[in-house]
């Protein structure tokens, strides 16, 4: 008797956890089914999935098989996040162009959380600024890192172009992340306009340009300033980049103080008060 109850307990335990992992499964999608909902959200949007904050949960949760580097943005109008409407066309721009020519092999997927989908990750996150923007590598399969810990994006050292950006994700990925900006018409155009126009004025103007140029006092001037732009310091500023002024206890220095060093200011004065 004590044997069939035995027998019993373990038939149901047994149950009990096939039970648990059945839910557990299918509460849980598959890697495959997450691939699959990424593609799908990339494809109809340009390359980029708009996250919300179970979205983003989803897909940065382990394990990956792929990688997803995320912008966490503040569009709203009444927040007036200027670094995300400067970054957000850009981001956009390297998300179409990597979904223009993807590598099969690699799988990268752009992700974008705003603020207003996404008030529960800012705050998981500890994070009181936008933008801000985190590489996840994959933690399995032919491409998996040794370090599964997201990457932040530096925007000081970086910037925000998408250069900038697209070489980062080189470096992470592995394979070059391409730009493919649209060809600006309207740059050309412009271009084109102002060299004829440059042209021709220099054709109607070409007599009284090689009088000008003939003329010793032009080039008397022109040694005149030169000269008196080296011996001011100008090479030195262009050289080590110093200020222009100085604020000091609420003064303003024009003329730094102490050897080997002087202001942008400093050279102009020199220049000005000097005499032959």
């Amino acid at each position: 008797m004590a044997t069939r109850q035995a027998i019993v307990s373990i038939f149901i335990f047994l149950v009990f956890n096939i039970f648990l992992l059945v839910v557990c499964h299918a509460a849980k999608p598959s890697l495959e089914a997450k691939v699959s909902a990424l593609n799908q959200f990339s494809t109809n949007n340009k390359g980029v999935v708009e996250l919300d904050s179970d979205l983003y949960d989803e897909f940065v949760a382990k394990p990956r098989n792929y990688s997803m580097i995320i912008l966490l943005t503040a569009m709203e109008p009444q927040i007036n996040c200027q670094p995300c409407k400067e970054f957000d066309p850009e981001f956009r721009l390297v998300a179409k162009s990597w979904q223009s020519s993807r590598n099969e092999h690699s799988r990268l997927y752009f992700g974008i959380l705003d603020f207003k989908k996404g008030r529960e990750v800012y705050a998981k996150l500890n994070l009181n600024n936008a933008p801000t923007m985190f590489y996840f590598p994959p933690t399995t399969g032919p491409y998996a890192k040794e370090i599964s810990e997201p990457n932040r994006y530096e925007f000081n050292r970086r910037g925000f172009s998408a250069e900038g950006f697209a070489s980062y994700l080189s470096g992470h990925v592995g394979i070059q992340v391409p730009v493919k900006r649209p060809i600006n018409f309207f740059a050309i155009f412009v271009s084109i306009f102002v060299i004829l126009g440059t042209l021709a004025a220099i054709k109607l103007l070409y007599p009284f340009i090689k009088k000008v140029f003939q003329n010793r006092n032009t080039w008397a001037a022109i040694s005149l300033v030169i000269i008196l732009m080296m011996i001011s310091g100008h090479m030195w500023n262009h050289i080590r980049g110093p200020p222009y002024v100085l604020q000091n206890n609420g003064q303003i220095s024009y003329i730094a103080s102490g050897f080997s060093n002087q202001l942008g200011m400093e050279s102009q004065i020199v220049a000005m008060m000097y005499r032959r």
